[in-house]
């Protein structure tokens, strides 16, 4: 068994006990990382990165979605009896940023699970309760306009801080977070290093730990990374590192992208006219046994109010859960808890659901709309097929979309490309939609991302990355709403990062 990012399995069977006060109100002793995975076996990511995060190393990480990356980041904090006491005010031991709420409340969980004393500070709550979440917690998860907010107005202390992570890290250091993001490392880097030298009497000792994880890592990105780490290592988790080495021309500088491998990928030609029709059969047919969900991808928040409606009269008897951007954070929380205790099989959302969140089994994922990017795609895939499970990653194609298509599946990586069919090869350039164009059902809009320095109430939205050619590759595949696994290990690819507008957006 493997461990994914949902919180339930980060439960451990021996002394982890996030329930237990008495466990949150002292430093815990060092113990062996291994127990805090319950005897289970280290997936290959756990296996590389944890020993050398154990040993103080700076690390980049990059491994399919599903793969276990979260305990991955965390168990080297717990195990070594960080952030798992209690600290005065708003002081953290480990921070760790996230692009949206979603994911930094999900941290938060996994590590409560693991005995930690956790918080989150995050757009959506009100000053109290960013205070009630925060206050005294050895570890705190954050969006990066408000964690900036609360630094810059000295609220949020940094002089305490050990450890830091930044989970879906090439988003969060694209133009959209990186002010924010930079500002923080920065802000840590000087905080954390004042203070020891204060207790030390001595300025020479490196004062923090950086760790950097996600699924997709262009090599772009990646250089920027490293600028704010100290001789990181990096952990590429790849099917066969032979074959990627062959695939790149022998060159080792090279975007990775590790996505749903294990699920079966496929593609239907459809119009405009039918595209909310043929997503419901697919959802129709997939949760036509108990249990399970669908995930629906579409381009901006008014396409996913307006298809949630149309969805709800095709799916009777399915409750259909929207998310977005736009929703105030209760009703957020709400839809996530919807879907995770079964309550609702349907959630269709915006590129906010492609990163990180995990749902109990989705059994397929739907785009309705092309994703900006590969890495969006590669994201957005791998919200199934995760920690072993089967799943099915279905593209509707409209003919306005085949443009942009063709430069997502070019930057795929083989595992994730669906098969072949003519149809998206016949391209109209007089009807393909500009990238930031309005235009329905397809089109593909910009989607507001990025941080904003203040504002209580962010949007949390994470946006959709910009630069992404619309011409090149071609594939696709006739499809079936539910499928099989695949056996094929994580996939790498070479997805380049184009140009990037700077997002405007709140979290």
């Amino acid at each position: 068994m493997t461990y994914n990012r949902n919180a339930s399995s980060a439960r451990t069977s021996s002394n982890q006990n996030s329930g237990n006060a008495a466990t949150l109100e002292r430093p815990a002793q060092p113990v062996a990382w291994q127990t805090l995975l319950g005897g289970r076996t280290p997936t290959p990511v756990q296996a590389g990165a944890i020993p050398a995060l154990m040993d103080g190393q700076d690390v980049i990480t990059t491994a399919r979605t599903g793969s276990g990356k979260t305990l991955a980041f965390l168990i080297p904090a717990a195990a070594r009896g960080i952030g798992m006491g209690t600290t005065r005010g708003m002081r953290p031991e480990v921070l760790v940023v996230t692009p949206t709420r979603e994911l930094a409340v999900q941290i938060r969980d996994v590590a409560r699970e693991l005995g930690m004393s956790a918080g989150r500070i995050t757009g959506g709550i009100t000053p109290s309760q960013t205070r009630s979440e925060a206050t005294g917690k050895g570890l705190i998860a954050g969006t990066p306009g408000r964690l900036k907010d609360l630094i810059s107005r000295n609220e949020l202390s940094l002089a305490g801080l050990k450890y830091v992570v930044l989970d879906e890290a090439d988003e969060l250091l694209s133009l959209g977070f990186l002010k924010d993001v930079g500002d923080i490392l920065r802000a840590a880097k000087g905080q954390a290093a004042q203070a020891q030298a204060e207790h030390r009497g001595r300025t020479g000792a490196r004062a923090l730990q950086l760790a950097m994880a996600s699924a997709t890592f262009p090599a772009a990105i990646r250089n920027i990374a490293e600028q704010f780490m100290h001789e990181p290592k990096r952990i590429d988790i790849a099917p066969d590192r032979a074959a990627l080495s062959a695939e790149q021309g022998g060159k080792t500088d090279q975007d990775v992208m590790g996505g749903a491998t294990g699920a079966t990928h496929l593609l239907i030609n459809v119009t405009r006219g039918n595209v909310l029709e043929v997503a419901a059969n697919h959802a129709r047919e997939a949760l036509r046994e108990p249990g399970g969900c669908v995930v629906i991808f579409c381009r901006t928040k008014a396409l996913v109010k307006r298809r949630a409606e149309h969805l709800a009269d095709l799916l009777p008897g399915d409750t259909v859960s929207p998310l977005q951007g736009n929703m105030d954070q209760k009703k957020r929380e709400h839809v996530m808890g919807l879907l995770r205790n079964g309550k609702s099989r349907v959630l269709i959302a915006t590129d906010i659901a492609g990163r990180g969140i995990d749902l109990p089994e989705v059994r397929l994922v739907i785009h309705m709309d092309v994703a900006s990017t590969s890495e969006n795609h590669v994201h957005r895939s791998g919200r199934t097929a995760r920690a072993g499970q089967p799943g099915t990653n279905l593209v509707l194609l409209i003919p306005e979309q085949r443009g942009l298509w063709q430069g997502v599946r070019r930057g795929l990586p083989a595992a994730l490309q669906p098969p072949l069919t003519n149809e998206e090869g016949q391209i109209d350039r007089e009807i393909q939609e500009k990238q930031g164009g309005n235009g329905g059902s397809g089109g593909q809009g910009r989607g507001a991302r990025g941080s904003q320095g203040g504002g209580q109430q962010g949007g949390g939205q994470r946006g959709q990355s910009q630069g992404r050619s619309q011409q090149g590759g071609q594939s696709s595949g006739q499809g079936q709403g539910r499928s099989g696994s695949s056996s094929q290990a994580a996939g790498v690819g070479a997805g380049r990062v184009g140009p990037q507008r700077a997002r405007r957006g709140r979290n």
